[in-house]
């Protein structure tokens, strides 16, 4: 059977296209990122000037409709993500969560609301954080906890007070947060929720980083860049803080179904044609880094470690082949999240065998690739975000009509 992947002579023109808009309008002096948490203020901006001006050409997302701001390419919009990865970036250049959001609103939202939210967002001129997780309820997303309740005098206004934790993004605050909420402290469960989008700076939010030693999943950080990750994890504080129902997105009590909105994004789409550039810099450091040439030979036990390595890479490349393809069916999404997740801690620990100190040093001589294998260990720990193993096999059951 035949994986491999041809464009056609219409997109490979328009990457040319593409190239050469980056050559004219590519900041010489934006740095490659590869551990975000080191991401200076400086360099953050520079990322997110250059979003806009992707964003004036509807080319920042471009998959999303042209009316509001997207690119409307369809098969097109592949070739400026690959055109930004040989310059060692990545679509949307800075964490945002934009690319979950707007799904919510396109499925949920108003026209009024597509109108007023969309283009800001699909410009890079209203960056976006998503909070749905909370400090007492994980993964259990319906169980929210923090309330959004009509002010009794006021009622076009809600009042919302909780916490959210571990809310990525970097250099705070953003524009505006996509928020889930408990609006009603009577109804049924998963009919007492809420979503808004909803400004960043009302008074009475606080944001308060953690440290925390992971940025983001191993998944994110095998891509060509380390912008795009989450990198610092964030709690956001609400209290008494008044926000206008224009705000709301859908109707009060709509927020599960504009979480599901979410969650077909979020857990369905398995990563698209996935190229693992970790694994290919580990598979270029073993052919002509003399060290670790010589290593092998030593220890030909650890062409094992190598060949593993390449299995769970090939693996990981086909799954999302498959999805891309439109072949994994409802359970396409979380099967390959879930793949990541459960042997990705051993694809991580097969490379720290093979590449030996090179694996846990970002820095001096002992560095490889600016740290990225590095990266990869300290990310591959992490299996909550957007999902524990647990919560993809349950996605899967369903997906397969055969319960929990």
């Amino acid at each position: 059977m035949d994986f491999s992947v041809e464009f056609t002579r219409e997109q490979l023109e328009f990457a040319e296209e593409v190239s050469a808009w980056l050559d004219e309008n590519m900041p010489a002096d934006m740095a490659p990122i590869r551990d975000a948490q080191k991401m200076s203020y400086e360099q953050f901006h520079k990322r997110r000037d250059f979003a806009r001006k992707l964003g004036e050409k509807g080319w920042l997302y471009p998959g999303h409709p042209r009316e509001y701001g997207g690119g409307g390419l369809g098969p097109l919009s592949g070739m400026i993500s690959r055109e930004l990865t040989k310059r060692n970036e990545s679509l949307p250049i800075v964490t945002d969560w934009v690319g979950l959001a707007a799904p919510a609103i396109l499925a949920c939202g108003t026209d009024e609301q597509k109108k007023r939210f969309l283009p800001p967002m699909l410009t890079g001129n209203a960056l976006t954080w998503q909070l749905m997780t909370e400090p007492d309820t994980g993964t259990d997303v319906a169980n929210q906890q923090t309330n959004a309740l009509r002010h009794r005098k006021e009622g076009e206004y809600f009042i919302i007070n909780g916490a959210k934790t571990f809310v990525g993004g970097l250099h705070p605050p953003p524009e505006q947060f996509y928020l889930l909420t408990r609006s009603d402290l009577q109804a049924a469960r998963h009919r007492n929720l809420s979503s808004f989008i909803m400004p960043a700076n009302l008074p009475g939010i606080s944001i308060q980083p953690l440290d925390l030693f992971p940025l983001t999943t191993l998944g994110g950080a095998c891509g060509p860049s380390g912008a795009t990750m989450e990198a610092v994890k964030n709690s956001v504080f609400f209290d008494d803080v008044r926000v206008h129902q224009s705000y709301l997105l859908g109707d009060e009590g709509d927020g599960w179904q504009v979480t599901m909105a979410t969650f077909a994004v979020e857990h369905g789409g398995g990563g698209g044609i996935s190229r693992n550039y970790m694994s290919d810099k580990f598979f270029d450091q073993c052919r002509n880094n003399p060290q670790l040439v010589k290593r092998l030979r030593d220890n030909p036990n650890l062409l094992d470690k190598v060949v593993d390595v390449y299995l769970y890479t090939q693996t990981e490349r086909l799954l999302s082949i498959r999805n891309a393809g439109g072949k994994g069916g409802a359970y396409g999404g979380p099967h390959f999240a879930m793949y990541q997740k459960v042997f990705g801690s051993k694809y991580a620990a097969d490379m720290a065998e093979v590449l030996g100190p090179y694996s846990f040093t970002d820095e001096g001589e002992w560095c490889l690739d600016d740290g990225m294998f590095e990266v990869g260990q300290r990310n591959s720990i992490a299996k909550a975000p957007g999902g524990t193993p647990e919560a993809m096999k349950i996605q899967i059951a369903r997906a397969l009509e055969i319960g929990r």
